[in-house]
């Protein structure tokens, strides 16, 4: 029998209730993101520069949750309550497979699979918008050429850097 399950089980609460915040605060991340693409479409600048403040502070409270997090594994390691130290998220979901299996529902491997979507779903809807911001700063340069008469032509190079050639 594991004498220190208790302390176990108060850790994985711990651990659980931070990939909540982790998974809370990405929703709202990706969200964001979203709107910022529809704000893109609609050319709506003074929207978009009203969304960035929104966007630094949702990651400035990731940051913080993440400090959280490696202050809650240094907590753990230092508990030496599991035979083995954790070095990262994937040990912790190791570690605590256990008693999230244990429980009625899988919490932390649930809300672990949740995150790693929506991630995901972010750095699609990034890709999106950059595309879109791509598109729209090659066509400003067209128009801006055609105003001054100067062609420039684009190719790329080995590093996959755009280089202009005047014409």
């Amino acid at each position: 029998m594991d004498l220190r399950l208790d302390e176990k089980k108060l850790y994985y609460h711990s651990v659980v209730s931070v990939w909540e915040g982790f998974c809370h605060l990405h929703k709202e991340l990706y969200d964001l993101t979203c709107d910022e693409y529809l704000t893109l479409l609609s050319s709506d600048v003074d929207k978009l520069e009203d969304a960035l403040p929104l966007k630094e502070e949702i990651i400035r409270k990731i940051s913080a949750l993440e400090y959280e997090r490696k202050d809650l594994i240094e907590s753990i390691n230092t508990s030496k309550i599991f035979t083995k130290n954790i070095f990262k998220s994937s040990d912790l979901l190791i570690v605590f497979s256990e008693i999230d299996q244990s429980s009625a529902m899988p919490a932390l491997k649930n809300l672990n699979a949740l995150l790693i979507d929506i991630v995901q779903k972010i750095q699609e809807q990034n890709k999106k918008n950059q595309m879109f911001l791509n598109r729209a700063m090659l066509s400003l340069r067209e128009i801006k050429q055609g105003f001054t008469g100067k062609k420039t032509y684009s190719t790329y190079g080995a590093d996959g850097m755009t280089r202009a050639n005047g014409r």
